[in-house]
């Protein structure tokens, strides 16, 4: 279903409504009446997001469907809803209703950017079978273990790791007591993408021109310490501007540095030369950069939100993260 529209009818609806209620009562979740022939089908989009708690509230504030995502992460909706996203009592998130919603729509309101990453570490930890080629699987035991429960993902990476209900949750409902490092749930994330959508890799997602990103860069060693840059993409090019790295400082204390205002042509861009046709693929790649100093840069992209993340990885094993956001 990534990125082709929907065409709901009404058997179709019916046949997804069957499931949703059976899984609603499964779980002693009651359901809202409505309208067969009213009812639009949804999707998470970027990695399955199979069996979260979802509500669909329409503009005046009534629930009009409320249940569990299928394996698909498909869930029902009527035009002009708002669905949230759940894990037991833990709100992942919420967006605009519509046939597509990208995994990152859920934390675009997010004034963090690490607010992203947070997520990815989480639901990846909670992934039932760790298989996350195949999406995240959410079972019974994480939605028990999350009654009563909420984490904010809107925090800084340090401060969301902390959080006593997050950990409360690891400890019940997962594999493992710790997250993941954020570099390896980009990382994930980045090949989830490219395995799910295919064949498609190949086709534009993205029109950079005439567009303004602002970053926000952070490195784990330097806890609450950030870099900001801005990105103005234009018709001759890309300039950034701003600093462009932060790291441990001679005197031993963190900081930002590289300061610099830095300007070239489309086809001398090492991340964006794609300029107004960009593929899954060229968002979703490694270069090579040589600003501040010479270094790998990932691009994580996923089609339909407005974030773009690069690990900048240097030489000597330190990481730098960049989360752009388009303005």
């Amino acid at each position: 279903m990534l990125n082709q529209p929907v065409v709901c009818n009404v058997l179709k609806a019916r046949k997804l409504i069957a499931s949703t209620v059976a899984g609603a009562l499964l779980a002693g979740v009651s359901f809202s009446s409505y309208a067969a022939g009213d009812a639009l089908e949804g999707q998470v989009t970027g990695t399955k997001l199979e069996n979260a708690r979802y509500i669909s509230v329409s503009a005046d504030g009534k629930v009009t469907f409320k249940g569990f995502t299928t394996p698909e992460g498909e869930f029902l909706y009527r035009e002009g809803d708002t669905v949230s996203f759940y894990i037991g009592d833990i709100l992942l998130g919420k967006a605009d209703a519509g046939e597509s919603i990208p995994l990152g729509a859920l934390v675009d309101g997010a004034k963090n950017k690490d607010a992203l990453g947070n997520l990815l570490r989480f639901l990846q930890s909670i992934d039932s079978d760790v298989n996350l080629l195949n999406g995240i699987q959410i079972s019974e035991n994480a939605h028990y273990s999350s009654k009563n429960l909420k984490v904010d993902f809107d925090k800084a990476m340090k401060s969301f790791e902390v959080q006593a209900s997050l950990n409360q949750v690891l400890a019940l409902a997962t594999n493992s007591p710790s997250l993941p490092a954020a570099i390896d749930a980009l990382t994930n994330f980045r090949m989830a993408l490219l395995d799910a959508y295919g064949k498609d890799r190949g086709e534009t997602v993205l029109n950079l021109m005439n567009t303004k990103w602002s970053s926000t860069l952070v490195n784990e060693e330097c806890p609450g310490k950030t870099a900001s840059l801005s990105h103005n993409f234009n018709i001759l090019g890309h300039v950034s501007a701003g600093t462009f790295d932060v790291n441990v400082h001679k005197n031993g204390k963190c900081g930002a540095n590289n300061a610099a205002i830095i300007g070239g042509l489309w086809e001398n861009d090492a991340l964006f030369s794609c300029a107004k046709s960009c593929t899954l693929d060229d968002l979703n790649t490694t270069v090579s950069v040589n600003f501040p100093s010479p270094h790998q840069a990932s691009l994580v992209h996923e089609p339909g939100s407005n974030i773009i993340t690069v690990i900048h990885q240097y030489p000597n094993n330190r990481t730098v993260i960049e989360t752009m956001v388009k303005k």
